[in-house]
């Protein structure tokens, strides 16, 4: 374990009540979860669960990482054969869909600095659910610390996302804030 893993973890412990991941050793907060956000995650979480595991805030972590980067997705998508997992750290190489909603103090590290780390992770698909702007951006074939495709769609529009989810996301009770 890392010396800044350990750190963060310290941080972590001693403050339970805000939420906390760490990018290339640098701890990022959120003091609080606004309810409009919290209804963004559960609007989008519930479109996967019927198919599929569906976890918000477990940690993501992946080895190319290096020790200095934990993740907290707002929402994590797996295959169902997870479902029940207690695992406190969940393999990135699990997750076939990782949502973020923008958070308006820092939205750089959802829109930026997120989208390199997943896609070197390997997940599948990476959504941004951008409430600022009313849109939602779907990264899709990772390759290195890059995703090969995109798809940008303003808020009520369809979003198609492919095997091995094969739905399609219904944005209509997305909103500005």
């Amino acid at each position: 374990m890392t010396l800044e893993m350990r750190r963060f973890e310290q941080f972590d412990a001693a403050f339970p009540d805000y939420h906390a991941e760490m990018i290339d050793g640098e701890v990022c907060l959120s003091t609080s979860v606004a309810s409009a956000h919290g209804q963004m995650v559960v609007s989008v979480a519930a479109q996967f669960m019927s198919e599929r595991c569906v976890m918000t805030k477990v940690d993501t972590v992946y080895e190319g990482w290096r020790g200095r980067t934990i993740l907290r997705p707002d929402i994590s998508v797996a295959d169902s054969s997870c479902r029940g997992t207690r695992l406190g750290k969940f393999p990135a190489d699990e997750v076939t869909l990782v949502a973020e909603i923008v958070s308006d103090s820092n939205p750089e590290n959802d829109t930026e600095k997120k989208v390199r780390k997943y896609a070197l992770a390997g997940i599948p698909y990476y959504l941004i659910v951008n409430a600022i702007v009313g849109k939602c951006l779907l990264y899709s074939l990772p390759s290195g610390e890059h995703y090969r495709a995109s798809l940008e769609t303003d808020f009520g529009e369809p979003v198609p996302i492919g095997e091995p989810i094969g739905t399609t996301l219904d944005t209509s009770a997305l909103y500005t804030y």
